[in-house]
């Protein structure tokens, strides 16, 4: 993890919540099962005695910047109100390309009532086309993950950005559940009230599980 401990702080569980791709900030063709999506970098969760910790950076430089993508966010423990988890499944849409095979169809028949089969041809590729996402779109199961941590305060604090509010807005990265993410979600909550009930005493008892 690249994040530095401040004095007297101590980390007490880690854990691999995630997997994310930096590249894919656009993920409608990716609905449409065009393209492909490869969520390799790792996302960890470190819970320290101050602090709850969310950092991911890629591996590998960026090759047109030759800079590594990085996401850091954190909350103090004493700070944090309430927690919110969800993992789930959704599949790709499937109107997209059940539309281009209607509309494959409509033009093929015409074509062929009207006796023109140089028109058909347009309408056979609509339907090839249109069959050639349906299939993945109905048959791959996306996982999703969610996340939230809420603390007391309402202030925004530092925000600095080259991004224009709307690039904020609709920025997204492809982010898949990892391993431990359930095992997170299930004891996450009961270790920051640990923290922040008992301080430095309830170290032990988490490091020993």
């Amino acid at each position: 993890m690249g994040i530095f401990l401040a004095e007297g702080e101590k980390v007490i569980r880690t854990y691999r919540c995630a997997k994310v791709d930096f590249t894919s900030s656009d993920s409608t063709l990716e609905a449409f099962g065009i393209a492909k999506r490869s969520p390799e970098t790792e996302c960890t969760v470190t819970v320290t005695n101050r602090r709850v910790i969310y950092f991911a950076e890629s591996k590998q430089p960026s090759r047109r910047t030759d800079m590594p993508s990085m996401h850091s966010q954190e909350a103090f423990i004493d700070r944090i109100a309430s927690m919110e988890f969800l993992q789930a499944e959704t599949q790709r849409r499937s109107l997209f390309p059940l539309l281009l095979m209607i509309v494959g169809v409509v033009v093929t028949v015409m074509a062929l009532m009207a006796g023109d089969t140089v028109f058909a041809v347009p309408g056979v590729a609509l339907i090839a086309f249109g069959v050639a996402i349906f299939i993945p779109a109905i048959m791959k199961v996306r996982p999703l993950m969610l996340m939230k941590v809420n603390t007391q305060s309402s202030d925004g604090g530092i925000h600095v950005s080259g991004l224009s509010p709307h690039e904020e807005e609709t920025l997204s990265f492809y982010m898949v559940p990892d391993q431990e993410f359930e095992r997170m979600a299930r004891e996450i909550g009961a270790l920051v009230l640990d923290v922040q009930s008992r301080g430095d005493a309830c170290i032990p008892d988490w490091k020993d599980e």
